[in-house]
Protein backbone atom coordinates (compact mmCIF):
# COMPACT_ATOMS: atom_id res chain seq x y z
CA UNK A 1 0.00 0.00 0.00
CA UNK A 2 2.74 2.00 0.58
CA UNK A 3 4.76 1.69 -2.48
CA UNK A 4 1.21 2.15 -4.21
CA UNK A 5 1.30 6.06 -2.41
CA UNK A 6 4.73 6.69 -3.22
CA UNK A 7 4.14 5.81 -6.53
CA UNK A 8 1.00 8.04 -6.82
CA UNK A 9 2.67 10.63 -5.36
CA UNK A 10 5.53 10.21 -8.47
CA UNK A 11 3.72 10.33 -11.35
CA UNK A 12 1.27 13.92 -9.90
CA UNK A 13 4.84 15.11 -9.05
CA UNK A 14 6.31 14.06 -12.92
CA UNK A 15 3.10 15.14 -14.59
CA UNK A 16 3.37 19.09 -12.77
CA UNK A 17 4.71 21.71 -15.40
CA UNK A 18 8.01 22.44 -14.82
CA UNK A 19 7.75 26.03 -15.81
CA UNK A 20 5.50 28.41 -13.58
CA UNK A 21 3.25 30.57 -15.97
CA UNK A 22 3.41 33.73 -13.94
CA UNK A 23 7.63 34.06 -14.79
CA UNK A 24 6.57 35.25 -18.18
CA UNK A 25 4.52 38.06 -17.13
CA UNK A 26 7.33 39.71 -15.46
CA UNK A 27 7.63 43.56 -16.77
CA UNK A 28 10.65 45.54 -16.32
CA UNK A 29 10.70 48.85 -15.56
CA UNK A 30 12.32 51.31 -17.71
CA UNK A 31 12.06 54.55 -15.69
CA UNK A 32 10.55 55.34 -12.11
CA UNK A 33 10.72 58.97 -10.11
CA UNK A 34 9.37 59.40 -6.81
CA UNK A 35 9.75 62.73 -4.94
CA UNK A 36 8.15 63.48 -1.72
CA UNK A 37 9.15 67.37 -0.83
CA UNK A 38 8.86 69.12 2.40
CA UNK A 39 5.54 71.15 2.10
CA UNK A 40 3.91 67.47 1.64
CA UNK A 41 3.38 67.69 -1.84
CA UNK A 42 4.98 64.98 -4.57
CA UNK A 43 5.21 63.58 -7.91
CA UNK A 44 5.92 60.19 -9.46
CA UNK A 45 5.83 58.92 -12.55
CA UNK A 46 6.95 55.52 -14.50
CA UNK A 47 7.03 53.87 -17.62
CA UNK A 48 7.71 49.93 -18.14
CA UNK A 49 8.31 47.75 -20.65
CA UNK A 50 5.16 46.77 -21.74
CA UNK A 51 4.03 50.24 -23.00
CA UNK A 52 2.49 51.27 -19.44
CA UNK A 53 3.28 54.94 -18.34
CA UNK A 54 1.73 57.02 -15.31
CA UNK A 55 2.63 60.17 -14.15
CA UNK A 56 1.28 62.24 -10.98
CA UNK A 57 1.39 65.01 -8.76
CA UNK A 58 -0.10 66.21 -5.73
CA UNK A 59 -0.36 69.09 -3.13
CA UNK A 60 -2.33 69.04 -0.13
CA UNK A 61 -5.09 71.65 0.43
CA UNK A 62 -5.79 71.52 3.69
CA UNK A 63 -5.54 69.00 6.70
CA UNK A 64 -7.48 66.37 5.03
CA UNK A 65 -7.35 66.67 1.49
CA UNK A 66 -5.32 66.44 -1.60
CA UNK A 67 -5.45 68.09 -5.38
CA UNK A 68 -4.22 65.58 -7.59
CA UNK A 69 -3.74 65.73 -11.38
CA UNK A 70 -2.12 62.99 -13.69
CA UNK A 71 -2.10 60.72 -16.19
CA UNK A 72 -1.77 57.40 -17.37
CA UNK A 73 -2.08 55.23 -20.71
CA UNK A 74 -1.34 51.65 -21.82
CA UNK A 75 -1.61 49.65 -24.91
CA UNK A 76 -4.39 46.92 -25.32
CA UNK A 77 -4.55 43.55 -26.26
CA UNK A 78 -6.18 44.84 -29.65
CA UNK A 79 -2.81 47.44 -30.20
CA UNK A 80 -4.30 50.40 -29.47
CA UNK A 81 -3.08 53.36 -26.55
CA UNK A 82 -5.49 54.44 -24.16
CA UNK A 83 -4.66 57.71 -22.38
CA UNK A 84 -6.49 58.75 -19.50
CA UNK A 85 -5.86 62.73 -17.92
CA UNK A 86 -7.31 62.62 -14.60
CA UNK A 87 -7.74 64.97 -11.62
CA UNK A 88 -9.34 65.03 -8.43
CA UNK A 89 -9.83 67.44 -5.89
CA UNK A 90 -12.84 69.55 -4.66
CA UNK A 91 -14.66 68.78 -7.64
CA UNK A 92 -13.94 65.17 -7.42
CA UNK A 93 -12.70 62.75 -9.45
CA UNK A 94 -12.51 63.72 -13.46
CA UNK A 95 -11.01 61.75 -16.17
CA UNK A 96 -10.71 62.84 -19.43
CA UNK A 97 -9.86 60.32 -22.21
CA UNK A 98 -11.01 59.71 -26.37
CA UNK A 99 -12.38 56.45 -25.51
CA UNK A 100 -14.42 57.86 -22.43
CA UNK A 101 -18.04 58.82 -22.77
CA UNK A 102 -18.41 62.88 -22.37
CA UNK A 103 -21.57 63.26 -19.43
CA UNK A 104 -24.42 64.31 -20.03
CA UNK A 105 -24.86 67.97 -18.58
CA UNK A 106 -27.41 68.27 -15.71
CA UNK A 107 -28.16 71.85 -16.10
CA UNK A 108 -29.34 73.35 -18.99
CA UNK A 109 -28.98 77.03 -19.94
CA UNK A 110 -32.55 78.74 -19.62
CA UNK A 111 -33.23 81.50 -23.01
CA UNK A 112 -34.32 84.73 -22.06
CA UNK A 113 -37.95 86.09 -23.06
CA UNK A 114 -39.13 89.42 -24.32
CA UNK A 115 -41.74 91.13 -21.83
CA UNK A 116 -44.56 90.25 -24.83
CA UNK A 117 -43.60 86.52 -24.94
CA UNK A 118 -44.03 86.56 -21.32
CA UNK A 119 -47.54 87.42 -21.39
CA UNK A 120 -48.42 85.46 -24.05
CA UNK A 121 -47.12 82.65 -22.10
CA UNK A 122 -49.31 83.50 -18.98
CA UNK A 123 -52.50 83.44 -21.29
CA UNK A 124 -51.93 80.02 -22.66
CA UNK A 125 -51.10 78.95 -18.95
CA UNK A 126 -54.58 79.67 -17.97
CA UNK A 127 -56.31 78.66 -21.19
CA UNK A 128 -54.66 75.18 -20.27
CA UNK A 129 -55.51 75.55 -16.42
CA UNK A 130 -59.87 75.51 -17.84
CA UNK A 131 -58.64 72.74 -20.24
CA UNK A 132 -57.23 70.85 -16.97
CA UNK A 133 -60.15 70.92 -14.96
CA UNK A 134 -62.19 69.51 -17.64
CA UNK A 135 -59.92 66.34 -17.86
CA UNK A 136 -58.65 66.49 -13.97
CA UNK A 137 -56.82 62.90 -12.88
CA UNK A 138 -54.86 62.65 -15.94
CA UNK A 139 -51.42 63.53 -16.75
CA UNK A 140 -50.99 67.20 -18.70
CA UNK A 141 -47.86 67.34 -20.19
CA UNK A 142 -45.33 70.80 -19.98
CA UNK A 143 -43.36 71.87 -22.56
CA UNK A 144 -39.82 72.40 -20.85
CA UNK A 145 -36.44 73.29 -22.65
CA UNK A 146 -35.45 69.44 -23.12
CA UNK A 147 -38.23 67.78 -24.02
CA UNK A 148 -42.01 67.08 -22.28
CA UNK A 149 -42.34 65.79 -18.39
CA UNK A 150 -45.72 64.57 -17.01
CA UNK A 151 -47.53 67.14 -14.38
CA UNK A 152 -50.11 65.70 -12.05
CA UNK A 153 -52.84 68.03 -10.71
Amino acid sequence: MKLFIFAVVLTVAAAAPSELPYEEDNVEILRQNIDHNNDHSYQHSFESENGISVSESGQPEDDDSYSVSGQFSYTAPDGVTYTVVYSAGEQGFQAQGDHLPTPVPTQYPTPEVADDEEEEGEQEEEEEGEEESAAAGEPVYERVIVGYRPRYN
